[in-house]
């Protein structure tokens, strides 16, 4: 039950902060936030940093091509974004989200699908460096790394491609859709 309502609580507090406005208030936030545990805040600046540096990079574009103020904007969006991360790393470190959604069955059944795909991956992945460092006395020269690393993406993409595949028919098995 504590999971549950954790995790609804989640939903609410992220809701609520798409409607804040106020820079101040998103700021002590995240201030708050960095206090409260240093490692996820650094964890979620990490899994934010490439889509907000893209997308404030298009803003600041179409400000100087439109001649507008941006600063504002930018604050809003990087500290929401970050606030909003944070406290769902936060949350989802704490429960247990396969008894957060028992209350639906095909939740729980996509969630499971989902985290057995991520721990495939990671596996294969682990698998991967083990090879290769197993395989290598020196550093790799730039041509060798770039190959292993064309040959890693190119498995990832077969393999996440024969998966989607044999997980739809799964789920359309299942008649979770037609």
């Amino acid at each position: 039950m504590r999971d549950k309502i954790l995790f609804f609580a989640l939903i609410a507090f992220i809701v609520s902060l798409t409607f804040v406005q106020d820079v101040k208030i998103l700021l002590s936030l995240g201030v708050m936030f960095v206090i409260l545990s240093y490692k996820i805040a650094i964890k979620s600046i990490k899994a934010i940093l490439l889509f907000n540096v893209s997308v404030s990079l298009g803003y600041i574009i179409q400000s100087f091509v439109l001649n507008e103020e941006f600063y504002s904007f930018l604050a809003l969006f990087n500290l929401r974004v970050f606030d909003i991360t944070f406290s769902t790393l936060y949350i989802a470190s704490r429960i247990n989200l396969i008894n957060a959604i028992s209350f639906s069955k095909s939740l729980r059944f996509l969630l499971s699908a989902t985290l057995s795909q991520i721990e495939s991956f990671k596996k294969s992945y682990e698998d991967f460096m083990l090879a290769l460092k197993s395989r290598s006395v020196k550093k790799l020269k730039e041509r060798k790394a770039k190959e292993f690393i064309s040959s890693m993406f190119y498995f990832f993409l077969k393999k996440s491609l024969h998966n989607s595949k044999e997980r739809s028919l799964a789920l359309k098995a299942r008649g979770f859709f037609d």
